[in-house]
């Protein structure tokens, strides 16, 4: 097995991506309530509200770990893009109106999760280290 920088560098991608997601995911499931209100209140979504918010806390807490443990990384990373693309473009544009700077960090998530969804987490994996 050759080492390569290419390998390091996903891996530190993956990690390091994945362990800011999860702290700005972590804050929402601690108070869950609120974050259902919001969307509820800036998408009209009714019945809907809590499990999309739950999905979207799911998709910020508990993906991104697959994705830093190198577990799914292509489906966890595609699930983690959507989400980002959905607060980025339909949450602070479309609802909300918001400039760039407002919207600018989870286009810039969502453009990472989308490029790990297409190379997928390289050979630093739990998996890469089981099969040895």
């Amino acid at each position: 097995m050759k080492v390569t920088w290419e390998d390091f560098a996903l891996l530190f991608l993956r990690v390091s991506v994945s362990a800011m997601m999860m702290v700005h995911g972590i804050g929402k499931l601690s108070d869950p309530g609120s974050f259902v209100n919001l969307i509820e209140m800036s998408l009209k979504t009714g019945p809907l509200s809590v499990p999309l918010a739950y999905a979207s806390i799911l998709a910020e807490t508990l993906f991104p770990l697959l994705i830093a443990l190198g577990i799914l990384v292509r489906v966890s990373a595609l699930i983690s893009a959507i989400n980002m693309l959905v607060a980025a473009f339909v949450f602070h544009v479309m609802v909300k109106g918001d400039p760039f700077f407002a919207w600018e960090k989870a286009a810039l998530y969502a453009v990472v999760f989308l490029y790990l969804a297409i190379v997928g987490g390289g050979r630093y994996t739990v998996f890469g280290l089981l099969r040895g």
